[in-house]
């Protein structure tokens, strides 16, 4: 079976049959993402940098919280996304490594319907004041559609995708490796997620972005 005409999976994305598993008795079949994430500024003004983004960042229409070790946005897709690229770009500073690590998970099995805001539209509130940004990044993914018997098949789909969008697409070991401006590369895990979805219950995408590296390359 292809990746392409997969068929949907059914019921709630719940895996919690099992008794005696920590998260027994959770899940949720509400359409939450979630994407938990570290900011990664090199510069000794590194707090900062972190938390004026945060404060820039409008996140109003996602659950938002940060501890001692990441952050979390979780709701519609369309908000995750937007406040991860609100957040890079105000973070982002000419001269400055600037590295974003984050997964992007939906359908966790013990996951819960609390902490979303899905009763919001779908007007983005970062990306209007963005659309022009030209920042170049590079990037690496690893998709893991976890469940899905025809696994392989959506992460050869995903890099197929890569290349129809541009962003020159490297496998590596354990990663896929792209490059393009931000935008392109966060619609792009946009469109990725969207794409895994429907074809496994339970997903996670993570990725790697990085801006003004000072790592030279060759060929």
């Amino acid at each position: 079976m292809s990746a392409t005409n997969a068929p949907p999976p059914s019921g709630p994305s719940t895996l919690c049959g099992q008794p005696d598993l920590p998260w027994s008795g959770r899940g949720t079949s509400l359409g939450i993402f979630g994407c938990r994430f570290s900011l990664y500024p090199m510069t000794d003004r590194y707090a900062e940098v972190i938390l004026s983004a945060l404060a820039e960042t409008d996140a109003s229409k996602v659950f938002a919280q940060t501890d001692a070790l990441s952050s979390l946005y979780r709701g519609k897709l369309v908000h995750v996304i937007d406040a991860l690229r609100g957040l890079f770009a105000r973070a982002s500073r000419p001269g400055l490594h600037l590295v974003m690590e984050g997964q992007i998970s939906k359908g966790c099995p013990g996951d819960s319907d609390g902490d979303s805001f899905l009763a919001e539209d779908d007007l983005p509130l970062n990306r209007p004041g963005i659309a022009d940004l030209r920042l170049p990044v590079m990037a690496k993914i690893a998709l893991y559609p976890l469940g899905a018997q025809n696994y392989i098949d959506l992460i050869a789909e995903v890099v197929r995708m890569a290349e129809r969008a541009g962003l020159n697409p490297r496998t590596i070991h354990y990663a896929t490796r792209l490059s393009g401006d931000l935008n392109r590369v966060m619609d792009f895990l946009e469109k990725v997620s969207r794409f895994v979805e429907p074809r496994s219950n339970h997903y996670v995408l993570t990725f790697t972005v990085s801006a003004g590296s000072p790592t030279q390359e060759t060929p």
